[in-house]
């Protein structure tokens, strides 16, 4: 979920917010996406599918949920040449442990990746050791600020060790997701559907090769 201004969507922790304050980032094994988001469905008909939140939502954030639950990929997204190499930069940035060389490693990678999406640049922030309480660490955030803006941290709260580089791949694809929800889908809202983590994963396999090798497996059976 993300919130305006001084609002956010976190990675890490629960989001907290007006509307998707009982969504979890694990735990998404199970659920049926939902390809007719045009039609909202009765508690009845979609209490195995929904959260109990979902129907305290408007019918506008109802349709916005549903739409974004039935979009498993970004069709048609391939990363090129030059995304790879600025990603394989990144994960060499992490390995050295600098701050600055990873800020340059992202804004870079992010930069490509917009362009590929057609969409306007973001701004990412990269910042050390990650905020903690009770609930767990805080990864990273999305703020849908003017304009928006994306907050990451490399660092263990314990240890502060440097994040293993796939961890910090998909925190930043997660939080590059829901600004696409906005820039590109033209959501009125991001929230944690089922389909908003498939088209985290479709990111994170199409960037790492995985999900090209996966394609021509099948195109050899």
């Amino acid at each position: 979920m993300v919130h305006p201004k001084s609002n956010f969507s976190a990675r890490g922790w629960p989001a907290v917010g007006k509307a998707d304050q009982h969504d979890k980032e694990d735990d998404i094994e199970g659920h049926s996406s939902i390809d007719d988001y045009g039609k909202v469905p009765g508690p009845r008909e979609g209490a195995k599918r929904l959260p109990a939140f979902f129907y305290k939502l408007s019918q506008r954030l109802q349709r916005c949920y549903l739409k974004s639950d039935s979009i498993a990929r970004f069709e048609g997204f391939i990363p090129d040449a030059e995304a790879r190499t600025r990603l394989d930069h990144l994960l060499e940035a992490l390995e050295s442990g600098t701050l600055r060389n990873v800020q340059d490693g992202v804004s870079a990678l992010m930069s490509e990746l917009c362009r590929g999406f057609a969409v306007p640049p973001i701004r990412v922030e990269v910042r050390g050791v990650r905020p903690h309480n009770a609930r767990g660490e805080l990864h990273g955030l999305f703020r849908l600020s003017k304009p928006p803006e994306i907050l990451l941290w490399m660092r263990t709260a314990q240890r502060h060790a440097v994040v293993k580089p796939r961890t910090f791949l998909r925190t930043l694809l997660h939080e590059l997701c829901h600004y696409l929800d906005y820039s590109l889908l033209h959501l009125d809202d991001s929230f944690h559907t089922m389909g908003f983590f498939q088209r985290e994963s479709f990111l994170v396999r199409s960037l790492l090769g995985t999900e090209r090798k996966a394609k021509e497996g099948k195109s050899h059976l």
